[in-house]
This record gives C-alpha cells, structure tokens and sequence, in this order.
C-alpha cells in the first residue's frame, strides 16, 4: 500500500522503528472508516491494527495485509505494542504528539519501553491519490447539488436555522454521511460575521445572505461557499447597493484561481486576491486566510496564507474563499474547491458565481 510506503519513508526521515497512529483523521485511510477508537502501528516489517471487540470484525473484512489485534481491559494498548516491541526489535516510536493530549502522551511514556518521539504526519496528506481524490469530487458534487437546491429554497420570511436544516437535510438525500462542519447562514447585517452560524434571525427581501457549508461523503469533506441576493426588493441583483462589493470578492476569488499552478508558493495566491481586495480599498475587511487544504478534515494544510511558503503539486485540493465583510451592512464570501492539477488548476463547482437573487428566478 502506498500510504504504508509513505510512513515508513516518514520513519526513516524521523529515525524511528514504528510509527504509532491514534487520530482519527490518520487512521481513517487504514480503517477503511472514521473512529476515534483504536490505534495503527506501522513497522519497518508488519503493519498492525489494535482495535476492541466493537470493530474487530468490520475492520477484519475490510483489511488485508495487516496483523490484528484485538484490545482488551485486561491487555490494553501498550501490552500489545511492548510484546511488538520485543518481538520485532522496536526501540524508538513515533506517535502524533500533535494530537495527543498531554496525559495521554505521559502515560504512554510510563507505560511504553520504546523511546517515544513527536513525530506529524500531516504533511503525507497534501497530496491525495486518485481514490481520495474521487471521494471529494463526490463529496463536492453534494455541496454543488445543495447550493442550487437552497437558492431556489429561500425566501423572505424563513429563519436561518430553517435554511441551515433544509440544506443539511438535502445533502443527505443526496448521500452525504453528514454535513462537514457547522452550517454558517448569515444574513444581512450578520453577513459580516465570518462564521456566523445559522441562528433564528429572519431573512429578509433584499438582504444578502452568506451559506458557507460542507458535505462528508465517506469520510472526505467539501467545503462551499455562496452568496444570495434575497429576492423581493430588487429586480436585478445590480441594484443592490452591495454589489460592487459582491463584484470585488468575485474578481479576487478569480485572480487567486488563475494563480494556482504547479511549483507556486501558497502566499503568492494568498497575495494576489489581497491585493485585489485591497487596491478596491476593502482591505482592513477582509481578516483571514483566502483558503486551506482540504480532505478527511475540512481544514488541512497547507493554505493560502501571507506566511505559506509550501509550493503547490499536483493532486494538493484547496479552497479558495476571499471575502469582504462591513460590520452593519452585511457581507460576501465566494469559495470553491480546487484540483491543482500538471498544468493549472480544476474548480470542482459547476454553479455559477455571479450574483444571483433566491427563488426560482
């Protein structure tokens, strides 16, 4: 298996004999499912599973070519782990300490022979193979799905938590797992809040209304972001008085787009939609990074940050999501998901990113 290559490459750049995996995210593509239950153990000769009653048999199904073992109250995580120490000669380990809690990480120390040493693994999931890279593009054609759907949902009158509900309950029917995070739906003056989760304020005909959402599909996120024009005051969304600033964001969001290749540095397509943002003179508005990689969790690394130097590859999947938010009037936020591919860059969203007002219009 190849991410079985990539960690034990991993351990002899960190000089370890095993590499012992506990979070969610990095067990995952070894489970075959997500859980914050058991643990993986790679070595330079065997890779194991160490998992309870509970999974023994759906990860037995699943897997071949590791060695299981199944956990008990009478012989824990690291009775298993020294007994494979012994047996295959492990002195030093490398675990997550990243995501391990202080507590965690002291008992194992006491409890564990082998060295143990800090070691991330984050960086071997940059770049996706093909098969993650199918589970996104499906999660994305979910969001896509939705986002259509929804616009032509809303209507004056209804709650953003009505919306948010609606929205998460369509992603389902479309074969999502869950929704990948919080569903934010800020609408009017609350456009201005980054993540505004959907609250019981009523929308209202002419405001602008921000959904920023996700679906998980088998594990893999996506992540989505469209702004509204609620129809029932204004005829053309080019009446609204924000959307000149609507425009702005659209023309940053584009020029970050058209950055992205192979070999560019994440701050060079940070750069060029700040800077766009800016010369419009919005730029005290617009406070966070233009957008994060992405894949079993919703915020990876790297992302599209001042201080980002890492280079882009192909197979890398970010967001993109500049926007500009003014406190009491409202706000606008575009964001899709990008393939960087040998040449350029994929958006991974069919729905069109001009202005456009609610209903069936």
């Amino acid at each position: 298996m190849a991410i079985l290559t990539a960690i034990r490459d991993r351990m002899m750049q960190q000089r370890t004999d095993a590499m012992l995996i506990s979070s969610r995210q990095n067990k995952l593509p070894h489970f075959g499912f997500s859980s914050s239950s058991g643990f993986v153990l790679v070595t330079r000769q065997h890779a194991h599973i160490l998992v309870d009653f509970r999974y023994y048999g759906e990860i037995a199904a699943r897997t071949q070519g590791y060695q299981l073992h199944r956990l008990e109250s009478t012989r824990p995580m690291a009775d298993i782990v020294n007994q494979i120490a012994t047996e295959e000669g492990l002195q030093r380990i490398g675990f997550e300490g990243e995501h391990v809690s202080w507590q965690s990480g002291n008992a194992w120390r006491e409890a564990l022979r082998p060295e143990l040493v800090s070691v991330s693994l984050e960086p071997l999931r940059q770049v996706k193979t093909a098969n993650e890279i199918a589970l996104i593009c499906e999660a994305c054609r979910i969001a896509d799905a939705a986002a259509s759907h929804i616009r032509r949902f809303i209507q004056p009158g209804l709650r953003e938590r009505e919306v948010a509900a609606e929205l998460e309950w369509f992603m389902k029917q479309q074969g999502a797992e869950k929704p990948s995070f919080d569903t934010i739906v800020a609408s009017g003056p609350r456009g201005a809040l980054p993540h505004g989760k959907a609250s019981e304020k009523v929308i209202v005909a002419g405001e602008l209304v921000t959904l920023d959402f996700g679906a998980q599909y088998q594990g893999y996120c996506s992540d989505m972001t469209r702004t509204f024009l609620v129809a029932g005051r204004y005829e053309r969304p080019e009446e609204s008085p924000l959307f000149a600033m609507y425009q702005t964001v659209l023309e940053a969001q584009l020029a970050a787009i058209a950055a992205i290749r192979p070999g560019v540095a994440c701050h060079t397509v940070d750069a060029a939609a700040r800077e766009h943002i800016s010369h419009a003179g919005y730029g005290p508005n617009f406070g966070h990074n233009t957008g994060h990689a992405i894949g079993i969790d919703v915020h990876e690394d790297p992302r599209f940050s001042p201080t980002d130097n890492t280079l882009l590859r192909p197979g890398m999947l970010l967001t993109v999501e500049p926007g500009i938010y003014l406190d009491g009037e409202g706000g606008v936020r575009i964001e899709d998901v990008i393939l960087v591919t040998e040449t350029g860059a994929e958006v991974l969203y069919q729905m069109p990113k001009t202005l456009l007002l609610t209903g069936d219009n």
